[in-house]
């Protein structure tokens, strides 16, 4: 898990001061599109997530600890 952690911060400079990410910046890590992310979402899969705000103007963030568990037991194919 710190190897995966430790990736993502450094992929750019600025995720290493942050505790979450957002959409695009999760999307970029996972290598899937945004509206990827938003789909999975609404199927109840992917990375957890939080919602900061209600509404339209909610932030959807996702930890980076929740991102690296994601990832940590994604199952990778041949």
């Amino acid at each position: 898990m710190d190897d995966i952690i430790e990736h993502i911060n450094n992929t750019d400079p600025k995720f290493k001061k942050l505790m979450a990410l957002n959409q695009s910046q999760t999307a970029s890590i996972i290598g899937v599109s945004i509206s990827t992310l938003e789909n999975w979402r609404k199927e109840g899969i992917g990375p957890e997530y939080i919602k900061a705000g209600t509404g339209k103007r909610g932030r959807i963030l996702y930890p980076k600890i929740k991102i690296g568990d994601y990832l940590e037991n994604t199952v990778k194919t041949a």
